[in-house]
């Protein structure tokens, strides 16, 4: 009977980690087109709201003296994070379909491996996300008011929440298990994150039910972190229920399948 060291398992856990990760990494890059597009959709996003709906620059609710750039590129942030979490629902459905996900079960490694390689894989397509809409931003006038401070906080809250939204939209993967049918109930629960929110307008704008779902919206809070990180204006609270809000997300979501797995366990008499 041999024995395993914790030392040598987590060596393991870290080889398979990584090989699942670089495993993710090169199959987006092995589909560019896919790649292009989930890099410059946010761009282009940012350029049509920017223009088309600055007037809500002038209405009332609006934080004075704040240009509609520097108030909508924090949220685009935040929704193209939600955007591509889409991307992590596909993922999962096509290593169904495919069979792969069945492989995996068969491999000795931790069940919760391929789905914190898809989050890494998330994390950094949404920092380079986040370097391309601020390029675009600041050709069209947007300035940064925070801090260095300001700047690490943003870019927390921001990996956070990208971690929240593949867990969730893989969690649609993995019991839908179509992706073109993923697609469809990815946009259903993408919808209603982006707008009740202050994405793209204040709350205060916005009907008293749509305000009380805000409370518990972890991309409402994210939204609202990442302006007041930009503004300069944020607070230790704000991160804070940011952060929590992601990371009560991805708690709940990561426990739906192990209560499933219980559930469908045979019980021990």
């Amino acid at each position: 009977m041999t024995t395993t060291t914790p030392s040598i398992e987590r060596r393991r856990i870290g080889d398979q980690l990584a090989a699942l990760t670089v495993r993710n990494l090169r199959t987006s890059a092995r589909v560019p087109q896919l790649l292009m597009f989930s890099l410059t959709m946010p761009m282009a996003m940012l350029v049509l709201f920017s223009q088309v709906f600055r007037s809500v620059a002038a209405g009332p609710g609006f934080p004075a003296g704040t240009s509609y750039i520097v108030f909508l590129t924090p949220a685009m942030l935040a929704v193209s994070t939600v955007m591509a979490g889409t991307n992590a629902g596909v993922s999962a459905a096509i290593d169904h379909t495919n069979g792969l996900h069945d492989r995996f079960a068969a491999l000795p490694m931790r069940a919760a491996l391929p789905g914190v390689a898809r989050t890494i894989n998330e994390a950094v397509f949404t920092l380079a996300r986040a370097a391309l809409l601020g390029i675009a931003a600041v050709a069209l006038g947007f300035e940064f008011y925070g801090t260095a401070m300001d700047a690490v906080a943003a870019v927390v809250v921001l990996v956070t929440l990208a971690a929240a939204m593949s867990a969730l939209f893989g969690l649609i993967g993995d019991r839908l298990r179509r992706p073109d049918v993923v697609q469809f109930a990815g946009m259903m629960v993408m919808m209603p994150l982006m707008f009740i929110s202050s994405a793209f307008a204040p709350l205060e704008t916005m009907p008293g039910w749509m305000q009380a779902m805000a409370t518990v919206n972890p991309v409402a809070h994210a939204t609202d972190a990442l302006r007041g990180h930009v503004l300069g204006t944020a607070t230790a609270g704000d991160t804070v229920a940011a952060l929590v809000a992601a990371i009560g997300l991805w708690v709940a979501v990561t426990a739906v399948p192990v209560l499933i797995r219980l559930i469908r366990s045979p019980r021990v008499r």
